[in-house]
């Protein structure tokens, strides 16, 4: 793909660029999840309460979300998307093995705004390649593409972390992460090249057009999906609480991870098919009976249940909530629409994990998810009415 070139027209998606950033998704994930999945077990061995693990998640978002705000702005702005890419990656990569210096919240959770920041800078950059780099007819499989090799990192780390924490502990967990975080970095560097979206006329930019009326109603839809509080860390928790060990409890993480890699896929090849939006209610849909399943869990079955579910949920999630971005906007738009979707996201995060995680602390399993329930459900009310209303758009064009 020529960094003088436009948005690909032709009729494959399987390019270098798109092969380049999955492969590097797939090692960064092998990273970030190994690390993940023991870091709610870390912080409860540290003495502290289920609601500082979700201040600690939901911190690690909103500053994830400030600068995924940010780096779709400045790549915007600068037409460049790779470098930023870069940076987030690099930063991420480097800073995971300090866990293993946090012993206190704020140290912990500090190690994970740095973390996240590195997500943030380049989550937008690098979903703005992943649109550019194939056509249209061929976007959806594209991100299928994508986030089912990064869930098949997401499924080897905690695999992994499961297998080492018994001989390494924590801290060698956290140390070691590194090592595939460097390798998804350099792949970065040497597969993936620049793409040029559109030769701005001067003084044209993003911020010169307006966003359409059914984007603000997509990025609603995204708000109460952060809102709802649906996490792995509390699944985590409350796998250990009916019964399963750290390790099993992340090996059904792992399970969950599988599922999503598996679906990933067809999820963007049927999106491409249907060419519209129609799936995308079904996030709220599975949404509200995953956080039902938890609300009611209370054996060891009902744990391999919940975490099924989650694997669904974010099959579709993470995948659809990239496609209709892409899909909604113009082409100049795309950094700043993945911008505002992907930071919109991140705060609202913040707020739900937290919510979730007091209720959970002082009120209850049943209670938190209750509460993540009707929150679904507002979600999906709102999804059907997006469906409709960019049918009724696409009809008057």
């Amino acid at each position: 793909m020529s960094s003088k070139g436009g948005e690909d027209n032709g009729r494959g998606y399987l390019k270098r660029n798109i092969i380049g950033m999955s492969l590097t998704s797939l090692f960064t994930d092998v990273s970030s999840e190994s690390v993940y999945a023991v870091l709610p077990f870390y912080i409860r061995s540290l003495g502290y309460g289920r609601e500082i693990v979700g201040l600690i998640e939901g911190l690690g978002e909103v500053f994830a979300s400030l600068f995924k705000y940010l780096s779709g702005f400045l790549a915007e702005k600068i037409n460049k998307y790779k470098g930023l890419a870069l940076l987030g990656y690099s930063l991420s990569s480097f800073s995971k093995p300090f866990f293993a210096l946090a012993r206190t919240w704020p140290l912990v959770a500090l190690v994970k705004v740095v973390d996240r920041i590195g997500k943030g800078v380049r989550t937008s950059p690098r979903d703005t390649l992943l649109a550019a780099s194939a056509s249209r007819e061929y976007r959806g499989r594209a991100f299928g593409l994508h986030r089912a090799m990064d869930t098949v990192g997401a499924t080897i780390g905690p695999f992994t972390a499961a297998l080492l924490l018994p001989l390494i502990g924590f801290t060698g967990i956290f140390l070691i992460s590194i090592i595939p975080g460097l390798i998804g970095v350099l792949l970065l560097y040497l597969l993936v090249e620049d793409v040029l979206l559109v030769k701005k006329k001067a003084g044209e930019t993003a911020l010169s057009s307006r966003l359409p009326g059914v984007y603000w109603l997509f990025l609603l839809t995204i708000i109460l999906s952060g809102l709802a509080g649906y996490t792995q860390a509390f699944l985590l928790l409350r796998a250990s609480e009916v019964g399963w060990s750290e390790a099993d409890s992340i090996y059904l993480l792992t399970m969950a991870n599988v599922i999503y890699a598996g679906l990933a896929y067809p999820i963007g090849y049927a999106t491409d098919v249907f060419k519209d939006i129609r799936l995308y209610p079904l996030v709220f849909l599975v949404l509200v009976i995953g956080a039902l399943s938890l609300a009611y869990s209370t054996s060891l079955i009902h744990a391999v249940v919940f975490f099924a579910i989650f694997g669904v949920y974010m099959a579709l999630h993470d995948t659809l909530m990239r496609i209709v971005t892409g899909n909604l906007v113009k082409r100049l738009q795309r950094a700043l629409a993945y911008g505002y979707m992907h930071g919109s996201y991140g705060l609202s995060a913040l707020t739900g994990y937290y919510i979730v995680g007091y209720l959970y602390q002082y009120y209850g399993i049943h209670i938190a998810y209750t509460y993540s329930t009707i929150i679904g459900a507002l979600g999906f009310i709102l999804a059907v009415i997006l469906v409709i209303q960019t049918r009724k758009d696409k009809n008057k064009t």
